[in-house]
């Protein structure tokens, strides 16, 4: 059995077994006994190639005897004797007949003989001579014929054999060289089994260290850490090419992690209440997967397994975990009961995040990265442009967003909020004031009344260097987006 190997997508394939190997594998010639000519043999003549044959005879014979014939006929009758050449010896039909026998075998020499028999005796009987009974006329008519039969008899079974065994040879060494090709292959597939394993083992040595540091994560008080934790914790307890994390927002499933997305993905990044999958993951709890029929009628070619973010404790539904990309190798019982346990793990420690983020949501300030909670953003806005309203001052507000969360370790991305509370304090006022924003953590607004739009550009500035003092010399793989707009435009004062 030739083993395979190969790395398996979610579409999940069974490995070949004795009686269902691949097409490709049961006709090897090694195995069948055919003779095709295996990768850098080179056919001999008289392998795989198409020949006419007319009358049993190649077509090429043929032509090479009517030329031969017609070219010693036409130079007899017009420059010879019209006497068939009978006074030469040898005899140029010795020509045709040795030819043939040699090249093509014995029934293509005693066509030739034939031939020669019929030109030689077509210029007619000679008269016997003088004293010349019947029998001595018969031996010097019949003398030529019969000795070129003889030899191309003779010739012809030589070549006959020696064109069987090169054949022979030939099949034998195609077969030979097949086999190894098949015997490289298998090699190469364990080969690669091995160092997969290999691979495996070392992995599972991380595998620990790595789900420590999740793990750690998934005890944060900020959601978005806890998700940034649940992606890790999935990464390295499952394994899956591609998965994605949904929160549950205004009965809709809202992916807000997505790895190993690629640009042009099949995966829908929401679904609503009216979806099989959000009534099967929200309505009824259930965990989906492939294996099952039922459930795979479900998930409709979203995924490979899905299941709720829910507290087993309260029965709160956060969101979902679905994983779309699944090696075959990883796809078993123990990674379904993983991923179950991970659904119910990751959902009780974001149903407690958020439960901490909704009674801070009051709060002013935020403990961890001492900036004001987004929780007090919309009425300090609101305040702000009514003031700004009333006393005819503007009120501007700039966006920092980061970019590129899944670049960066967990340590890391704790310390971006404080890391950004130290750039901000650089460029606030007194009376300027640094928010987390819709995703705290990842998002930052800065509050700046008084602070016309054509002087934001000095604050970007500011603030741009202020990111490279304080934030990208600790964490420099991070990347900021930074957008400003215009809260309350203050109108010129008329003159009068």
């Amino acid at each position: 059995m030739i083993p395979n190997n190969q790395p398996a997508e979610p579409v999940l394939k069974k490995n070949p077994e004795k009686g269902h190997l691949p097409e490709e594998e049961r006709r090897q010639p090694g195995l069948s006994g055919e003779a095709d000519a295996a990768p850098g043999v080179v056919k001999p003549h008289f392998a795989g190639r198409k020949t006419m044959f007319f009358l049993g005879i190649r077509a090429s014979a043929w032509g090479e005897l009517l030329l031969f014939f017609g070219g010693l006929m036409a130079f007899d009758l017009t420059l010879g004797g019209s006497d068939r050449f009978a006074d030469l010896c040898p005899h140029p039909f010795w020509i045709a007949v040795i030819l043939m026998s040699v090249q093509y075998g014995t029934s293509h020499g005693l066509l030739a003989v034939f031939f020669s028999s019929v030109f030689l005796l077509s210029a007619g009987i000679p008269e016997a001579r003088y004293g010349q009974d019947a029998f001595e006329q018969l031996y010097e008519l019949s003398i030529r014929p019969l000795s070129w039969a003889i030899a191309a008899v003779l010739l012809g079974l030589l070549q006959d054999r020696h064109r069987s065994e090169r054949s022979t040879l030939w099949k034998a060494m195609t077969a030979a060289e097949k086999r190894g090709h098949v015997i490289t292959r298998a090699y190469e597939q364990v080969n690669k089994a091995k160092e997969r394993l290999e691979i495996q083992v070392a992995g599972q040595l991380k595998t620990v260290v790595s789900s420590f540091k999740a793990a750690k994560e998934l005890e944060h008080e900020d959601p978005a850490m806890v998700l940034s934790g649940t992606r890790d914790m999935i990464r390295a307890v499952i394994s899956p090419e591609k998965f994605s994390i949904h929160t549950l927002e205004e009965q809709r499933l809202v992916a807000m992690v997505k790895s190993g997305w690629k640009d042009e993905e099949p995966f829908k990044e929401s679904f609503s209440a009216r979806d099989p999958l959000y009534q099967a993951v929200v309505g009824e709890k259930r965990f989906l997967s492939v294996s099952h029929p039922e459930e795979r009628e479900i998930l409709d070619g979203q995924g490979v397994m899905a299941g709720p973010l829910i507290h087993r404790e309260n029965g709160n539904i956060g969101g979902m975990i679905k994983i779309e990309d699944l090696g075959f190798m990883e796809f078993n019982v123990t990674s379904v009961e993983n991923f179950k346990a991970l659904c119910e793990w990751a959902g009780a420690s974001y149903d407690l995040a958020l439960s901490l983020q909704s009674a801070r949501a009051d709060s002013v300030i935020n403990q961890d990265s001492n900036l004001f909670s987004y929780g007090f953003f919309p009425r300090q806005v609101a305040l702000m442009t009514s003031l700004g309203r009333r006393l005819n001052f503007e009120v501007s507000l700039m966006i920092v967003r980061l970019e590129n969360p899944d670049d960066l370790k967990l340590e890391d991305q704790r310390l971006i909020p404080g890391l950004i509370s130290k750039a901000t304090s650089v460029v606030m006022r007194n009376t300027d004031m640094a928010f987390d924003y819709e995703t705290p953590g990842f998002e930052f607004a800065l509050l700046l009344p008084a602070t016309p739009s054509e002087n934001m550009k000095f604050v970007l500035k500011k603030f741009d260097q202020a990111l490279v003092e304080h934030v990208h010399s600790v964490v420099p793989k991070a990347r900021f987006n930074i957008s400003t707009q215009t809260l309350y435009k203050a109108k010129k004062s008329e003159q009068v």
